[in-house]
């Protein structure tokens, strides 16, 4: 396993993604090492963020822009654009060595690939800045900022599910104990006003 790998605690792989293209499968691809997020439901390549998510023509799409990929592990065959497909695939320089090996061959087929240099570095911080941009904007935040014996019950369950939403294995340790720690403070609040009920 990578030393970046060991120290995030996440898993990689070679993979081939392609942009989705409508009904064609000429979209531009690339061939190079993704990540995966603890819980497997985040794929981080070249910089982007990818969640699992089917389509007409995909099976991923990018957090940021909702664009549509496919994106699947490389074939030992070598024959990963679709067979009606064309266009050069962009391979990733720094794992060619490893793709060869995978498909058995010496060297790759200039006319199926164009050498590129990619971003192999999880995009761990991106993905958390824009899953909790999605929530804020989804979400009143003032709630967090008044005394939890203020809110109503429907504001409370509001705010449970706001914290509940958050990708706890993608945070920063300091930010995920306080997330927790509120989350834990809110649903023993409503606990609480439903046990005077009863």
């Amino acid at each position: 396993m990578c030393e970046i790998c060991k120290q995030l605690e996440v898993k990689s792989d070679i993979i081939y993604i392609e942009k989705s293209n409508g009904s064609s499968h000429d979209g531009e691809a690339w061939i190079g090492k993704c990540f995966y997020s603890k819980s497997g439901a985040s794929v981080y390549f070249n910089g982007k963020v990818f969640k699992k998510g089917q389509s007409f023509s995909g099976n991923h799409f990018d957090i940021e822009t909702g664009e549509n990929y496919w994106i699947s592990k490389v074939k030992k065959n070598g024959e990963d654009r679709h067979r009606f497909g064309k266009g050069k695939i962009n391979i990733d320089q720094s794992i060619v060595n490893e793709y060869l090996a995978i498909i058995g061959e010496e060297k790759l087929q200039k006319n199926k690939f164009i050498l590129v240099q990619l971003d192999n570095q999880p995009a761990k911080q991106k993905a958390t800045e824009i899953e909790n941009e999605k929530f804020e904007m989804e979400f009143n935040s003032d709630l967090r900022l008044k005394n939890l014996k203020d809110l109503t019950n429907n504001e409370l369950k509001s705010l449970i599910e706001y914290y509940e939403g958050f990708d706890f294995p993608s945070m920063y340790k300091k930010s995920r104990k306080e997330v927790i720690e509120a989350l834990k403070n809110a649903k023993i609040e409503l606990e609480e006003r439903q046990s005077n009920i009863a």
